[in-house]
């Protein structure tokens, strides 16, 4: 943004948020208001040139949003674009296996796990666009699911 007041070297715009895109505020000449903290970056320009420019993207892609009814985690129809910056990896996530009803999917389906969910079952993620359309077994439930099989052959082998 190219400010007509020289003296005004402090410039605002929208924060870009990952997975999510660009916020709802405009690119202007001086500082974020306090009701805009949350949604506003500043940064410091030159009598000459803004600093307030859009950040590089990369295409968006699509991933899953989830919702729980039935008492069953089901992937809806449509799928959510989601945004990211030019080195961000495509991430998707969906429920994991021990995801209760009170359980929130994070970003309508697009980007990473909490990593304290991820832990503890209730979240797993995809790199792949769309790639989250079932529900993320827990990693000790998918050991396990392999392991007993092997178990009984070996037992019946031995």
């Amino acid at each position: 943004t190219v400010c007509t007041d020289a003296s005004q070297t402090k410039c605002s715009g929208p924060k870009f948020v990952e997975y999510t895109g660009y916020t709802d505020i405009a690119y202007k000449c001086g500082k974020c208001t306090d009701a805009e903290t949350a949604k506003c970056e500043e940064c410091d320009g030159k009598a000459d040139k803004g600093c307030n420019v859009a950040k590089t993207v990369a295409a968006d892609f699509n991933c899953k949003d989830w919702e729980y009814k039935d008492s069953k985690w089901t992937a809806k129809t449509a799928s959510t674009a989601c945004k990211r910056l030019k080195d961000t990896a495509i991430m998707c996530n969906a429920p994991g296996s021990k995801a209760d009803d009170k359980y929130a999917v994070k970003n309508k389906g697009c980007g990473k796990c909490v990593a304290a969910d991820k832990t503890a079952g209730k979240c797993g993620e995809c790199n792949t666009a769309d790639c989250n359309t079932k529900v993320v077994e827990s990693s000790a439930l998918s050991i396990t699911a392999l392991l007993l099989p092997l178990l009984a052959t070996l037992y019946t082998l031995l």
